[in-house]
Formats: C-alpha cells, structure tokens, sequence
C-alpha cells in the first residue's frame, strides 16, 4: 500500500504516466512545428547548400581536426598503412556504427553536415555518415576508399563506402549493424551479399572521394 506521504503526492501532483506523456506529447509538437518551418524555408536551404563537384570531393577531408582527433585514439601508435589498414578500417567502422546514430530524414533538404557538427550531435543520414567514414579511411591512407550512392530495388536511395584491398571489395554501411568481411568478396560477390533493410542495390548513380567523381546516371 502506498504511504501517506505518497497519497498526498498522487493527490496534489501530476501521475508520472500523465507527467510522461504530456512531455512526450510536447516534443512531438516541437518535432512537427520544426518541420513546418523546414519545410517552408527548404528553397532556401536548398540553395545555400548546393555544391559544386569540387566542393562535394572536398568532403571527404584529411585533415579535419575532428577526423585527426578520433583516428589518434583508434589507430595502433606505430600505424603503418597498408600493414595496418584492414584492421584498422573496421575499428573505424564500428566507432562510426557506436557513437553516430542513423536518422532518416522526411524532409526533402539537400545538406552536408561538417565532421564536427557529426560528432557533436552524433546523428547524422546516410550520406553524412558515409562521407565521415570515408574520411576516416582516406586518413587512414586509402586514397581510392569512395562513397556510394546507389538505388535500391525499392526505389529508395542509399549511401555507403566501398573500398578495394588486396583484391578483394568491401561495403561499410556504417548506417547498420554489421562487421567488415559480412559485405566482401569480389565485387560482384560484395554486391550480392550488401541489403539495407532488406533491400537490394539496384544500381550505382554516383560515387565520389577527395579526387574522383563519376556519375552512373
């Protein structure tokens, strides 16, 4: 039985089911009024954050201070690449799978978020999270490590990093659980076993890093 002083809470106080669900009930709010505006303003949005070529290949960067950082604490100190890299490559994946959440944006905004504002807020979308990754392994020192846009059978896009080594091609999705060698193989072998949610890739429209872009379409 609840005590007196209990009562008297339950008396004079909110329920703390009724205290929950009005703050969750506020936060949706927020959510639904900052997309009202997001989506009014998303022109402009659109337009501030439009990107050249150049400017896209220049996102995956090496010498971001907050990529330098998180590589300081995740590379063995004698690193040594390539001796190194492999290992090194999938304990960069799963910082990234950890302490970057995936969030699937609704809103029809074309933005680039900074490495910093990533790690700051660890959140990001697909393509955010796979330009960070991407720029974690160039650091690294794989300068032909890409990101991938690709189509998926269910017509939705997808972003990824792709990288080649030692004659053998892998998919980091660090948007999902799941460990290096899972996507590996020869290329057409990685491609096979690659599903996000169940869904296939369908075909390649674009991929780019620090010194190449090509377009599928």
């Amino acid at each position: 039985m609840p005590s007196e002083h209990e009562e008297a809470f339950f008396e004079e106080g909110e329920d703390p089911a009724q205290a929950e669900e009005s703050s969750n009930k506020e936060k949706i709010n927020q959510c639904n009024l900052y997309e009202i505006l997001l989506e009014k303003y998303a022109e402009l949005i659109n337009e501030k954050e439009r990107r050249t070529i150049g400017e896209i290949k220049a996102l995956v960067n090496k010498d971001n201070l907050t990529i330098q950082s998180i590589l300081s604490d995740i590379k063995p100190q004698e690193y040594a690449f390539p001796k190194d890299y492999l290992s090194t490559a999938e304990k960069a994946l799963s910082f990234v799978q950890n302490k970057i959440s995936y969030v699937e944006s609704e809103i029809n905004l074309n933005y680039w978020l900074s490495p910093k504002e990533i790690f700051s807020s660890k959140v990001g979308d697909d393509e955010d999270i796979s330009v960070f990754l991407c720029s974690l392994l160039y650091t690294l020192g794989d300068k032909n490590a890409s990101v991938i846009i690709a189509e998926l059978d269910n017509l939705r896009t997808h972003a990824f990093v792709a990288i080649e080594f030692e004659e053998k091609f892998y998919i980091l999705d660090a948007s999902q659980k799941h460990n290096l060698a899972d996507f590996s193989g020869t290329k057409e072998e990685a491609l096979q076993k690659y599903n996000f949610k169940g869904a296939k890739i369908k075909r390649f429209l674009y991929k780019f890093n620090n010194s190449n872009y090509e377009q599928f379409m």
